[in-house]
């Protein structure tokens, strides 16, 4: 059998043992024979038939010789190439150097051949023996392993030492793989789950050949071995892990290393989670009819908050919907709570802005007030009218200044009736381009209320 086969077995006749004496294809092994006869040897052939030994053997637990030597047999007909032939897979970066071994020699080998692919395929790459066309980066050490530097993308693939022997051949194949280690740091940030009860960690670490090994660490200890990991998952250069939030506090470090295989050192980054913390402002007035926006902001939050409005104390797990006389928009870390059309009886009070991940909630009160109508009532299509009064009968012909102002009679149809609403004192225009008034108010028998 090609390859190695390293001995065959015949019988004669009804005779099952084999012959001691036969080697490879036929050919009478004498030192053989003399090994396994106690140092004597056996005579050579007699007229060309093979000589056998038909001495009675006993062996142990009473096996019979015939399944002995069969055994044998079978044993002695596997190929030892494939019996010793090994496989591994070495990482080189590209641009530096790598020795790939040439395990298992043997003192009697008398060449070592390197090829890149299949032997049975491709020429030989280096010999120990045979000069090949010179490459100054492949070079041999202790004249079987191979050395190779300056190392190029192309150089990856399989690589196979043949050692050659007087009997057998013997083959270690080894895969190369040319390395690139990412050149940036590790990025990392926490996230929100969907179901906003669990706290998810990213790691990731792009741009390397073969991808990264990642781990997640929280005070010098794996979160893989901890009982609140509820899953993790690797996804080519990114990990992540998701964490029960019954274990999370305040301000609580996470840290994730990174490792490559060419890259000795291990870069690290760092999440703390967080707390939401919020402000808004100051409490707003809104008049019946108009419309107002409350806003809410997140100053602090790791992950990022899910903001809510909440009706307030009186039904503070009502949540406020979208919709109708609401209008609920977020931007960033603000949020915004528009309310049309003011009414007195249902808008007044104090709204609850509701921030929580995984770490915890903050509710911070955003109090409204609603004030009745202006002073111009538009239901009633009251109409205000500003009427010039001169003074006729004193003056006779000599305007009156009152402190260099004009005096004005203000009118007013109140329910379809004209009254004297008011004296309006309008100063004149200073010399700073503003200008200044003054309103008395009378009784004019209407409703009107500070604005």
């Amino acid at each position: 059998m090609a390859g190695g086969q390293d001995g065959g077995c015949e019988a004669a006749g009804s005779d099952p043992t084999p012959s001691p004496g036969a080697g490879r294809g036929g050919r009478v092994d004498t030192a053989g024979a003399a090994r396994r006869g106690g140092g004597r040897a056996a005579p050579p052939p007699r007229g060309g038939r093979l000589w056998r030994r038909r001495t009675a053997m006993r062996l142990p637990g009473g096996t019979a010789p015939a399944r002995f030597f069969l055994a044998l047999c079978v044993w002695r007909l596997v190929p030892r190439r494939e019996a010793a032939g090994t496989e591994e897979v070495v990482f080189g970066k590209v641009g530096g150097s790598i020795l790939l071994l040439c395990r298992n020699v043997s003192k009697e080998a008398t060449e070592v051949v390197w090829f890149q692919g299949d032997p049975r395929s491709f020429p030989p790459l280096f010999s120990s023996k045979v000069a090949f066309p010179p490459d100054v980066r492949f070079s041999l050490v202790d004249n079987s392993s191979l050395r190779i530097t300056g190392l190029r993308v192309q150089d990856e693939g399989n690589y196979t030492c043949k050692e050659v022997l007087n009997k057998t051949d013997h083959e270690h194949r080894v895969q190369l793989l040319v390395a690139n280690p990412p050149h940036s740091t590790p990025k990392c940030w926490a996230e929100t789950s969907s179901s906003g009860l669990m706290l998810q960690l990213f790691c990731s670490w792009p741009g390397g050949y073969p991808h990264p090994t990642l781990h997640w660490r929280e005070e010098g200890h794996d979160l893989e071995n901890s009982s609140w990991v509820v899953s993790s998952m690797s996804s080519s250069d990114t990990h992540v892990e998701t964490l029960n939030s019954s274990h999370l506090s305040h301000r609580k470090v996470f840290k994730c290393v990174g490792s490559h295989v060419v890259k000795q050192e291990e870069p690290a980054c760092t999440v703390e989670i967080k707390i939401p913390s919020l402000e808004s402002d100051p409490p707003k007035t809104c008049f019946v009819g108009d419309n107002v926006t409350l806003s809410c902001r997140v100053t602090e939050s790791t992950p990022a908050a899910r903001l809510t409005w909440l009706r307030g104390i009186t039904q503070p797990e009502v949540e406020i919907q979208p919709g109708g006389r609401y209008l609920i928009t977020q931007e960033g870390n603000v949020s915004q709570l528009t309310i049309r059309n003011c009414s007195q009886g249902t808008d007044g009070g104090c709204y609850v802005c509701k921030a929580q991940n995984p770490v915890g909630l903050r509710e911070l009160f955003v109090c409204l007030t609603v004030k009745g109508a202006a002073f111009r009532n538009q239901d009633s299509g009251d109409v205000l009218v500003l009427v010039d009064s001169e003074d006729d009968d004193e003056g006779k012909g000599e305007e009156e200044s009152m402190s260099s102002s004009t005096k004005h009679e203000a009118m007013a149809l109140v329910n379809g009736h004209r009254v004297q609403a008011a004296h309006l004192n309008a100063l004149t225009e200073g010399d700073d381009g503003e200008q200044h008034a003054g309103v008395s108010l009378q009784d004019a028998g209407g409703e009107t209320r500070d604005t």
